[in-house]
């Protein structure tokens, strides 16, 4: 037992020596290197609190003292120039940058203002504390309103295509007039010149959202989400004082295709066609908006659906008084049925001024056998708007009319002509008659214009305005005056 004892001290003895070498061993090899780390330790948060101390030191700076050189950077760069602004702000966050407040600006040389809420001017770290040569990263403008004369648009369009540096637009209302009436306004639109966002745009009109992006300065691209609208432009030529090129637009299941010139005073659109499974038209159309806004369009319609304009809603057309009231123009439309066969109008001509609310129209009408004409003026701003009217019906063979209509009935002449005076309230689809003249007799007492009112308005207006073009209601009341 005794023995055992001996031998248990020894070997314990002999274990904590080993590992007492072990440990020498170990701490000897890596000493240097726990030395270094815990080192390192200390370095790291010296030069931590250094950094900290690099980028917050600049926010004790009094930038108003350097306000020139930001803003001839400014000018230099982006041709914007700073009439007045509330601060200038330094921030470490996202990176370093200069946050200047409530700008007045203009484009400079464009006489184009633009108010920015911010303005942020993103820094290389040389910059911190040397503005001799002050040369940042990126620009960005956010919440910003511009109200631009629809004529400059060619101006902001070449403006922005010439900036070089980095940009960011954010958050752009951008409000189009034409003398100060309201045209059009684009809404908290978006756009970069640099990054995987470059030449992207995007934004809001009508209330609806919109995506565009350019491409090589030439090819510009629109859609309209969830509307089914969507736009390819391709520019022609590098001339600032003219932007021209095709367009192509796709409406739902409609095309429309145009050749387009635009300049300070007009657009010019032409080679236009329209189709979709109901119509197909070509188009030329001409909008000055300096000095005054106005429009002249000749419309050539090849082929239609008359059925479209039987389920045409002028109320809709009228909810956008606001609209109408600011419109000056003109537009000639003609028709030519190249299939005789089909439908009961042969030809159509059709001349419409619009002044401000204020319609004046005439159109002519040749049908089988004969044409019809009229003509008349409307206040169609109005709430209730009422069509004046003057109108010549003038058969010179009903026989052939009949037929067209499928009518058997003995004629007795073979002409037939109507002169109608009245007015009438589209919304409502109600008619009132000053005079009425058939064959040379002269309907003028009320029992007989009450007479003709409520034929008209039961067999030709029943399902609206455009009834009137409907085949069977056609028939019904050429049966009703013969």
């Amino acid at each position: 037992m005794f023995i055992l004892e001996k031998f248990h001290l020894y070997t314990t003895y002999k274990n904590k020596k080993m590992i007492n070498k072990i440990y020498k061993s170990i701490h000897n090899k890596y000493l240097n290197f726990f030395k270094l780390f815990f080192f390192l330790r200390y370095i790291f948060v010296i030069f931590l609190i250094s950094t900290i101390s690099f980028l917050l030191i600049p926010k004790f700076f009094d930038y108003k003292k350097k306000d020139e050189i930001i803003i001839n950077y400014l000018i230099e760069n982006y041709d914007l120039e700073i009439i007045e602004y509330s601060e200038i702000e330094y921030r470490i966050f996202p990176i370093p940058n200069l946050l200047i407040k409530n700008v007045n600006s203009k484009i400079a040389d464009r006489v184009i203002d633009l108010k920015i809420a911010k303005i942020n001017i993103f820094l290389n770290l040389r910059n911190l504390y040397n503005y001799d040569n002050f040369y940042p990263k990126r620009t960005t403008l956010e919440t910003s309103e511009m109200l631009l004369d629809i004529k400059k648009i060619n101006e902001l369009i070449n403006y922005v295509k010439k900036i070089k540096k980095e940009i960011a637009i954010k958050n752009l209302d951008l409000t189009l007039t034409s003398r100060k009436v309201l045209l059009l306004k684009i809404q908290n639109t978006n756009f970069y010149n640099y990054g995987f966002k470059k030449d992207h745009l995007n934004g809001k009109i009508f209330g609806k959202t919109f995506k565009a992006s350019f491409e090589d300065n030439q090819f510009f691209n629109f859609k309209l989400l969830n509307t089914g609208i969507e736009a390819n432009i391709k520019f022609n030529g590098e001339n600032l004082s003219l932007i021209n090129g095709t367009s192509k637009i796709k409406i739902l299941n409609s095309l429309l295709k145009f050749d387009f010139s635009l300049n300070d005073d007009k657009l010019i659109i032409s080679n236009s066609n329209f189709r979709n499974q109901d119509l197909l038209i070509s188009l030329d159309s001409n909008i000055a908006y300096s000095p005054f806004f106005n429009s002249s369009s000749v419309i050539n319609i090849i082929d239609f659906d008359q059925d479209l304009i039987i389920k045409f809603n002028l109320e809709k057309i009228y909810s956008y008084r606001e609209i109408l009231k600011k419109l000056n123009s003109k537009i000639n439309i003609n028709y030519k049925n190249k299939n005789l066969f089909k439908g009961v109008i042969d030809n159509y001509y059709f001349d419409l001024d619009l002044i401000y609310g204020r319609l004046f129209f005439s159109n002519k009408f040749i049908i089988t056998g004969g044409e019809i004409e009229c003509s008349g003026d409307s206040v169609i701003i109005d709430q209730y708007p009422r069509l004046n009217f003057s109108c010549k019906l003038g058969i010179e063979n009903k026989k052939k009319l009949f037929k067209k209509f499928h009518i058997n009935k003995k004629i007795e002449h073979e002409t037939l002509n109507l002169i109608s005076e009245g007015s009438l309230n589209i919304i409502k689809n109600k008619i009132n008659f000053k005079m009425i003249e058939i064959d040379n007799k002269i309907y003028s007492n009320e029992d007989d214009l009450e007479y003709f009112k409520i034929k008209i308005e039961e067999i030709l207006f029943d399902d609206g305005f455009f009834g009137i073009l409907d085949k069977d209601k056609i028939k019904n009341f050429l049966l009703e005056i013969t």
